[in-house]
């Protein structure tokens, strides 16, 4: 199995010994947003299935880039 990323779900301010309020997320040490909602673990055994985490965010940004085509064109496609 490959190496995944390392995913961080942090509450800015927490207070030690109280409830964990998730709101940044942070992938590779990069932050890419709020929660929209709660996190979606999925444990997987290590051996035939992987640790799966599906996250809802409300993004710090948002960019969608295309690629140029032949004729030096920007093409912006969705699948």
């Amino acid at each position: 199995m490959s190496d995944g990323a390392r995913v961080e779900i942090l509450e800015p301010d927490h207070e030690p010994g109280s409830g964990v309020l998730a709101m940044r997320v942070r992938v590779n040490g990069v932050d890419v947003g709020t929660l929209a909602r709660a996190p979606k673990v999925h444990t997987g055994d290590g051996r035939t299935s992987m640790t799966t985490v599906t996250l809802v965010l409300v993004p710090s940004a948002v960019e969608i880039k295309g690629d140029e085509d032949a004729t030096g064109n920007t093409v912006i496609g969705f699948a």
